[in-house]
């Protein structure tokens, strides 16, 4: 019926929004990349006695927005956002080039990861942390090129490893013992992580251990001329987190192989300025979640498209304004003398303002980081907020409290997939999925207890801030005094 016809598919967004969000007009993210309607309908005239952002507003309103930020790429990843090229992947977000993840934030070319936050290249992890290049690892904080491993902080090129800390070129240790390969897998055979007391009591010891460990005054590698944090493989950035292979920057959050570009989060862009969600793209100024696209400025969701204007869901565009085709003589006199207007009033050179953005700031991931949780002084700057009604009259049946599922794996059967748990210190229900289930069994590791936004919320709390700040310390081996990002009360 979708594909038949593009009045099934307005109707059905006409529903969708105006139970959601009033304002906006979603499709499906499938059907919005479709042929079944074309963003060139909402194609309007520049009038010149009103504002740029004002009428760029209106346009952003009419035009449909997908119901994810995903790329068409992504097969079987429904319920994922803000990420692209994914394959079998569930509540997966910010996260690109993976495959059969789970529960997982920053995930880059991974396969099999559940639980983890920020895993680069790694396959068959479990609940690892800002780690690059794992194999079949669990509870692995900072640590690289390391398999068939535990409890791992800040290690390197380790195999076979069981709680250790600033370890090197190891194997066969167990939380700081080396011991010999058979005498490592009999100890490691007697535990069972599977049961939720023994995984607690050697968690309470990984943090203990952690607590003493060394620390690097940053989370740099191979970063030269770098100021921020997270910069891997980068040079001349200033003032960048989370950049990998970016050179030449500034003012970055989360970019991959990035050039000469300032103020943007993006993949694979150049030349880019003021723009938020960058993919494939050159040129890109003062837009958001683009792919492809180059020469292109102050628009939206536009894709495979150049020299584009004030735009929203565009694709396989050029020479367009406010989604109007211009020839390219028409184009770019009418830029230059919009561009005029915009220098005039006060408006070129700036970011979409604060109100231009569709979602409450309350219910946006800001809040989730030290820094930005201040809802009032968010609101000083124009921030949007609205109270969040949700339903709860709905009645669910076979719930269970969670002290009822079985403490060990080995004890859970198939029927817990038909109950719904109910996580009484998060006051919300949740459901374990058959892959969830299957994948905890194959890591020998018990079911969560707690809702997964709960198990997200604290893995942001454990990266901490997203404010780039550095705090002079001294180090407690040789008394040099150098800067850090931990305060000296850490």
């Amino acid at each position: 019926e979708a594909q038949a016809s593009s009045a099934p598919i307005q109707r059905l967004a006409d529903k969708v929004s105006s139970y959601f969000v009033p304002a906006v007009k979603v499709y499906e993210h499938q059907v919005w990349f479709s042929d079944v309607w074309s963003p060139s309908e909402y194609a309007r005239n520049y009038d010149f006695s009103k504002s740029f952002f004002s009428q760029l507003t209106n346009l952003s309103l009419d035009v449909p927005r997908p119901n994810l930020i995903v790329g068409a790429t992504s097969v079987n990843s429904d319920y994922t956002n803000d990420s692209i090229n994914l394959k079998n992947c569930y509540l997966v977000f910010n996260s690109l080039d993976s495959e059969n993840c789970h529960y997982t934030l920053s995930a880059l070319r991974s396969r099999d990861c559940v639980d983890c936050f920020d895993v680069f290249d790694s396959t068959q992890c479990y609940e690892c942390f800002e780690s690059h290049e794992l194999y079949n690892c669990s509870y692995v904080d900072y640590s690289k090129n390391c398999l068939d491993s535990y409890f791992l902080y800040d290690c390197r090129n380790c195999t076979n490893c069981f709680g250790g800390v600033n370890l090197r070129h190891k194997k066969y240790i167990f939380f700081g013992e080396r011991l010999t390969k058979e005498a490592y897998e009999k100890k490691i055979a007697s535990i069972n992580l599977g049961d939720r007391n023994v995984l607690k009591e050697y968690l309470k010891k990984f943090e203990e251990m952690t607590n003493k460990a060394i620390h690097k005054p940053h989370h740099n590698e191979k970063a030269i001329n770098c100021f921020g944090d997270y910069n891997m493989s980068s040079r001349e950035c200033y003032s960048c987190l989370f950049a990998e292979k970016t050179e030449k920057s500034a003012y970055i959050i989360g970019s991959v192989d990035v050039r000469d570009s300032q103020d943007i989060t993006g993949v694979s862009s150049e030349l880019s300025y003021m723009t938020s969600g960058a993919f494939n793209s050159y040129k890109a100024l003062f837009s958001a979640n683009l792919e492809g696209c180059r020469e292109t400025e102050y628009s939206i969701l536009c894709g495979n498209s150049h020299d584009v204007f004030g735009c929203v869901g565009l694709l396989n565009k050029s020479f367009c304004i406010f989604n109007k085709q211009y020839t390219e003589e028409e184009y770019w006199e009418m830029v230059d003398k919009i561009k005029t207007k915009m220098m005039q009033d006060g408006e070129y050179g700036e970011f979409f303002p604060p109100d231009f953005s569709p979602f409450p700031y309350n219910i946006s991931i800001s809040g989730s980081y030290k820094g930005y949780e201040d809802f009032e002084n968010a609101k000083k700057y124009g921030y949007k907020f609205e109270d969040i009604h949700t339903k709860t009259d709905t009645i669910v049946e076979n719930v269970i409290d969670v002290e009822e599922v079985p403490a060990d794996i080995k004890d859970v059967s198939d029927d817990i997939l038909n109950k719904t748990i109910f996580d009484k210190k998060n006051n919300k229900k949740f459901r374990y999925t058959k892959i969830e289930l299957d994948l905890h069994r194959k890591f020998n590791m018990p079911l969560p207890l707690e809702h997964f936004t709960a198990r997200l919320d604290r893995k942001r709390a454990k990266f901490g801030s997203i404010l780039i700040q550095f705090f002079r310390r001294t180090c407690s081996k040789c008394g040099i005094s150098f800067e850090a990002v931990y305060p000296p009360e850490d």
